[in-house]
């Protein structure tokens, strides 16, 4: 059974009610720009960190809803809630709740309360918000956090909760449609290398350069430099040279490895790459998921991308059937749900189904 089958989503950021269910091993969202792609991927990043706190602030941060804290913690961040509650209202009583099934049921809420007089203070002030942590059917509070007087979060810096979801168990990874730096890449690579994800990075990279002899990322911080050697050549090239499509591949064949029956969450995943590459990607990303029992929830919003499923699905439906796809649209609280072959069928009579 996949880690999350069903979900509910109330009261979060573009939501104010949506139920997805019939999600599989290997998932892809499609809407319309401004339809809760990515927002439906940071609930479900959310709800399969159980209680965790630091999937939504990675996901404010990588939105840019922070500001960072000045004097000695310049590296610090507080993170902007409001945000977090559809409509982004911070208001006595706000509430979202997170429910799930597949191979567990699991729940999760987050709420604005004021601070009573009963409050030990510091940190809270009476009368100020605090933002209580719950699960339901579970009478103590997980936790309390203080909120500043114009509604912002303590959330500490960056780097403790950037790559959180990777140190769970199962790990729950997040691939963001920006292009990683060689450092990031680095720290991925160090937990792949000598592995069977080796070769399979460079089979991904393959997709698109059958050339690909072999990678490699070295050093740390800044000095990382991300290199791979070409079938015949004297010398390694820098990964960049080959284009964005290349580094795009290898950060979904890391990311695949590191997330072994657990939950891999990519936005936009066609970024980067060529049309005429999607089918073998949907190939390779089907057998990959299958085989280290990772469920894969992806969005798009390119028709490239689901040609390249139909393209699948002609020549491997079997194959192809463990991939759904959902349409999100604006407002809409049930997703319209397709398999790879309704969607062949949709694209061969030239109807849109994103």
């Amino acid at each position: 059974m996949v880690a999350i089958r069903s979900l509910e989503v109330e009261n979060f950021r573009s939501f104010a009610k949506l139920r997805v269910d019939g999600l599989t091993q290997v998932s892809l969202v499609v809407g319309a720009n401004n339809s809760g792609k990515t927002a439906l991927l940071e609930a479900i990043e959310a709800i399969a960190s159980d209680d965790s706190p630091f999937p939504l602030y990675r996901a404010s941060f990588e939105r840019g809803e922070f500001r960072k804290v000045g004097g000695a913690r310049e590296d610090f961040v507080e993170i902007d809630v409001r945000h977090w509650f559809h409509g982004h209202r911070l208001e006595e009583g706000a509430t979202f709740r997170l429910r799930s099934t597949g191979r567990r049921e699991r729940s999760l809420s987050r709420s604005i309360q004021h601070v009573t007089d009963e409050d030990p203070s510091p940190p809270f002030v009476p009368g100020n918000f605090r933002l209580t942590l719950e699960r339901p059917g579970i009478q103590a509070k997980l936790a309390r956090l203080p909120i500043t007087p114009d509604g912002f979060l303590g959330a500490g810096a960056p780097s403790m909760f950037m790559q959180h979801g990777l140190r769970l168990s199962p790990p729950v990874g997040f691939v963001t449609t920006d292009r990683l730096f060689p450092s990031e890449l680095a720290r991925l690579w160090t937990r792949v290398v000598l592995t069977p994800g080796e070769e399979r990075a460079v089979e991904a990279l393959r997709l698109i350069d059958p050339s690909v002899d072999r990678i490699a990322i070295s050093g740390d911080g800044g000095s990382a430099v991300a290199q791979v050697l070409l079938h015949g050549a004297t010398g390694p090239v820098p990964l960049g040279t080959l284009g964005e499509g290349i580094s795009r591949l290898l950060t979904l064949a890391l990311y695949l490895a590191v997330t072994p029956g657990g939950i891999l969450l990519i936005d936009e995943i066609e970024n980067g790459l060529h049309w005429s590459v999607l089918p073998q990607l949907w190939r390779f990303l089907v057998q990959i998921a299958r085989a280290l029992d990772v469920q894969v929830i992806a969005t798009t919003h390119s028709k490239d991308c689901l040609e390249g499923l139909a393209a699948l699905h002609h020549t491997d439906p079997a194959l192809a059937a463990h991939v759904s796809v959902h349409r999100l649209e604006a407002r809409c609280e049930t997703p319209t749900r397709f398999d790879a072959a309704r969607i062949a069928e949709y694209l061969k009579m030239d109807l849109e189904a994103r």
